[in-house]
């Protein structure tokens, strides 16, 4: 019997011996219990269940892997030491030649990986069993979702526009286009008339020579990226208490902490690897709370879940704080050695009792207790917090809270303790450590310290800006005021994945030059005046900055197609012509010239990294083996500073017109604006966007699974299969934003936090109206009648 259900693998039962490895992995490593072993005795055999026994034939009634819940983790496949289980790419290509270490370009967790090549073709990826972050697991995603390199719609020369068609033209060309105009628009409108938005896709040596460009070549700090959509307020929140904005543990330290907090992040989705890693925690007996709106899978498996209403986290964690002071549960000594400010917390949270915060987050104050006691009195608890936190209308006061939490118990700077962002992206951490900020220098050094003026104008022969540039939100309104003229967007579709897409989409045409670098022709590349097309992670050398601060290696495994340059070789040929010399050979010596310029890279060398599996900064030496664990002695401040910060209601609240509240994030199976996993075999699985919605609402507004409806904003709408899910709350709805089709981010305002700018996806009011067939014409509803997902758990 073959089962060739799963998109990717094969399972041949004439080669199975049995072993029941594939079910241990399933169940030790993934922790998802899809296997199981049928049968008894010589007959035994590994099948993916669940099943029934058939009354007539005795015989297991499931249909493979399609009917299992099986999230293709890729562990089985690993672990089979026959064959039995095989990757369909090499069975259809054969097994590889060579091997290339790398580091995974999905989430942030920083997989390592073994790039298996063929013919120069990838057709394996293996995760590396001494990657220090996974440790030989992986996901769906990076195990099997790297096929994207290969896409038939791949960019492969520039192009650009034409009115409404498009030109193919020499890289000579384009190039010499890109300086041409940006050195027009220079001269006529000064250099704050251009900005950039680099990419947290990109590499650490690409980030630092795209902001090198702009603070050398153009005179400007307008450059940003990513992190100001996602964690720009873990940045701020962090800075404020801790004083340095990145994890302060490591993932190792789940194995030794006493407790587990999740809050706002659903780490067996969009960090599935870490996810795999908590499970295996809390399947050892460490107590799991999670705060999250929604039942997640850890929701389901936690010790304590508090569901909390959007939007209130900070009432919350200020009433786990009341419970803190009230029963002595405080460090004491800690506190009197390290920190500062606390008299004004402890002030603020007397008045945040957990009976008026469950008046506000809807979460029974007798669960809050409980929770402050065991985070309180563990030992050393472990938080790590995801887009649940900051992507709100007060995201960094939501940070602030938490840290508040880690220094009132003393959960900082110990193993198994920590504040400890999730950061979405394979170098998002990198992007920002980069000087992808218009408010900091590499490694958050500030724009007016004099001695890093000094240094910089004697490493790169131009003077430091120091009038801090705009933030993302900030280009737009520059942009439709007519104010920012030229624009440069690398690998980053914010047409698509930034909040009120119409705002956006008008700031885009706008501006008088566009640029957009990009491996395929996203919305973001559809308005622009040229679109260069990039290569990938598995087509050039670099590193990237996981969550951990652990900068790896990426290595060049295979050609790009023929003629494209890496993103870091078009920024030197655009400065080359525009007058400032960029003559680097390999990335190697762009990372030379960081560690000279940033005390916390000041060790680090391709050197090094290739003698290590990654270091983490702070890197202060050459000798050095880089920072496991921040914060043991001291603080970059000295002391850390607890901010009092109280409850502020969210940008956005349901009322008649707009009765629900929707928030948005990632699924399992794809990944932020889904131009990578679209164009792979995951389409098989997840073919649209989904909106969940409380079965209750579903019963109200006479509505089935899998029907389409309109969702709508004072923004904008949207149009979405709708499914019955308990997972949400009453009145809140979910979806994701992976398909362009969806134009799920219509629906956004531009609410954003105070200090960071980063947007409030996680709470926008809508109502939802089902879709008269009359109002559909045949081509749409063939359309979205194929909107179905077919997962849903």
């Amino acid at each position: 019997m073959r089962d060739d259900s799963n998109p990717f693998f094969i399972f041949d039962n004439a080669a199975c011996i049995s072993c029941a490895r594939c079910v241990r992995a399933c169940d030790e490593i993934q922790g998802t219990h899809a296997l199981t072993m049928f049968g008894r005795g010589f007959e035994a055999r590994p099948i993916a269940g669940p099943y029934q026994r058939s009354a007539v034939s005795h015989q297991p009634s499931a249909r493979g892997f399609a009917d299992s819940n099986c999230v293709s983790c890729g562990a089985c496949v690993k672990e089979c030491p026959t064959g039995a289980l095989m990757e369909k790419t090499v069975l259809e290509q054969g097994m590889p030649t060579s091997i290339v270490r790398t580091t995974c370009a999905y989430c942030g967790v920083g997989c390592a990986f073994n790039a298996g090549v063929r013919d120069g073709r990838v057709v394996q990826m293996i995760p590396a069993d001494d990657g220090p972050s996974n440790r030989g697991h992986a996901c769906m995603k990076g195990r099997f979702g790297w096929t994207y390199n290969n896409a038939p719609d791949r960019l492969s020369v520039p192009l650009l526009r034409r009115g409404n068609d498009w030109e193919e033209i020499s890289w000579e060309s384009a190039l010499d286009l890109v300086a041409q105009e940006f050195t027009r628009i220079k001269g006529a409108f000064g250099p704050d008339a251009l900005a950039t938005i680099s990419s947290s896709r990109g590499t650490n040596e690409e980030n630092y020579l795209f902001a090198k460009f702009m603070r050398c070549v153009i005179g400007t700090n307008h450059i940003d990226n990513c992190a100001r959509v996602c964690h720009s307020a873990t940045v701020t929140g962090m800075m404020d208490t801790l004083g340095a904005s990145a994890a302060t543990n490591s993932l190792q330290d789940l194995d030794v902490a006493q407790l587990i907090m999740v809050v706002g992040a659903n780490p067996t989705e969009s960090h599935p690897v870490v996810g795999s890693r908590i499970k295996q925690a809390h399947r050892r007996g460490v107590p799991l709370i999670v705060i999250d709106p929604r039942r997640t899978e850890l929701a389901r498996l936690a010790d304590l879940h508090l569901q909390l209403r959007p939007g209130s986290n900070v009432a919350l964690l200020n009433a786990m704080g009341h419970v803190l002071v009230k029963e002595g549960l405080l460090d004491r000594a800690f506190l009197a050695a390290r920190t500062e400010g606390i008299e004004d917390w402890i002030k603020t949270v007397s008045d945040c009792s957990p009976e008026a915060a469950e008046a506000i987050t809807g979460v029974p104050a007798h669960l809050i207790g409980q929770a402050a006691r065991l985070y309180g009195s563990s030992g050393a608890s472990y938080c790590c917090h995801g887009l649940g936190v900051t992507e709100h209308r007060w995201g960094s006061h939501g940070v602030i809270a938490l840290c508040n939490l880690a220094l009132a118990t003393g959960n900082i700077g110990r193993p198994g303790t920590g504040i400890n962002p999730l950061r979405g992206q394979n170098n998002v951490q990198g992007a920002s450590d980069m000087g992808c900020l218009p408010t900091f220098f590499t490694g958050y050094q500030s724009l007016d310290d004099p001695k890093l003026a000094t240094l910089h104008q004697t490493i790169t022969g131009r003077p430091l800006p120091t009038k801090r540039g705009m933030k993302t939100p900030d280009m737009w309104d520059a942009a439709i005021a007519g104010r920012l003229k030229g624009l440069w967007i690398i690998g980053y579709d914010v047409a698509q994945t930034d909040p009120n897409l119409k705002k956006v989409r008008e700031a885009l045409k706008q501006v008088e030059f566009l640029v957009v670098q990009d491996l395929f022709l996203s919305e973001t590349a559809k308005h622009a005046h040229l679109v260069l097309p990039g290569a990938s992670f598995l087509e050039k050398d670099g590193t990237f900055t996981n969550l951990e601060r652990r900068i790896q290696r990426i290595r060049k495994a295979v050609d790009p197609p023929q003629g494209i340059l890496p993103d870091w070789r078009v920024v030197c040929e655009v400065s080359n012509r525009m007058g400032y010399p960029m003559s680097y050979r390999h990335p190697s010596e762009i990372m030379d010239e960081i560690a000279r310029l940033t005390p916390m890279f000041a060790g680090v060398s391709y050197d090094r990294l290739d003698q290590h599996t990654g270091l983490q900064w702070p890197v202060p030496t050459v000798m050095h083996e880089g920072t496991t664990l921040m914060h043991q002695e001291t603080f970059p401040k000295g002391k850390a500073h607890f901010v009092a910060v109280e409850y502020l209601p969210p940008g956005e609240a349901a009322s008649k017109d707009y009765p629900f509240v929707l928030t948005t994030g990632r699924i399992l199976q794809h990944y932020n604006c889904g131009a990578q996993t679209r164009r792979t075999d995951i389409l098989e699985l997840v073919d649209t966007d989904v909106l969940e919605m409380h079965p209750t609402d579903m019963e109200r507004l006479q509505l089935r699974d899998d029907e389409i409806v309109r969702v709508v904003s004072a923004r904008g709408e949207a149009l979405l299969p709708v499914v019955g899910s308990e997972r949400v709350l009453l009145g809140h709805l979910f979806t994701s934003f992976h398909f362009p089709a969806s134009t799920v981010n219509d629906l956004l305002s531009s609410s954003a936090d105070d200090s960071s700018k980063c947007p409030e996806y996680k709470v926008s009011a809508v109502r939802v109206e089902p879709i008269e067939r009359d109002e559909l014409d045949p081509e749409d509803e063939a359309e979205l009648r194929h909107m179905r997902r077919q997962l849903i758990t």
